[in-house]
């Protein structure tokens, strides 16, 4: 029997109800209620600024991501971000996650396991200290480690494509 092509567009993948599981059995109409219900219940728009401030506050601080940026506009990186979570979230329009902007953006480094690591860590230290809501704090952090190893893979490619070799870690070989 041939496979079914899901009744919506993979939405769902934004929110991990319990873990990222299959939703096939959802429609169009449910996975939009639980897009909608993950952004009002994790604060919205409010919530999604706050976490991109905190964040950047961090990163500016750290002894390990701030080399990646060329620029250290702080406040211009958590603008940037929150307007991603906005516009995936808040619109529901899961484009942005495949915005070539933002992967010109990852491109231009090699992002290491332990700057992913780190990026995680602080994002999620981010979270905690605006008390974000659970589960979907716990959920969007799910996707986030799902994203962030998504955006290691767009610096390796790139990596590789301007001749670039390394370790399985990122570390220069």
């Amino acid at each position: 029997m041939p496979s079914q092509v899901p009744a919506h567009d993979g939405k769902v993948l934004l929110v991990a109800d319990q873990g990222v599981k299959p939703a096939e059995h959802m429609t169009a109409s449910e996975v939009d209620a639980k897009v909608d219900d993950f952004y009002t219940g994790i604060g919205g728009a409010a919530f999604f600024r706050a976490l991109a401030t905190r964040f950047y506050e961090l990163v500016s601080k750290d002894d390990l991501l701030p080399a990646l940026f060329p620029v250290h506009d702080w406040t211009r990186h958590a603008d940037r971000l929150a307007e991603h979570y906005l516009r995936i979230y808040g619109e529901n329009d899961l484009t942005a996650a495949w915005d070539p902007r933002m992967h010109q953006a990852h491109a231009h480094m090699l992002i290491s396991r332990d700057h992913r690591l780190r990026w995680l860590a602080l994002m999620r230290e981010a979270g905690t200290s605006l008390a974000a809501p659970e589960p979907y704090f716990t959920e969007f952090m799910t996707i986030m480690k799902i994203a962030s190893g998504e955006m290691m893979a767009v610096s390796r490619g790139a990596a590789i494509a301007r001749g670039q070799r390394f370790h399985w870690d990122g570390s220069p070989r």
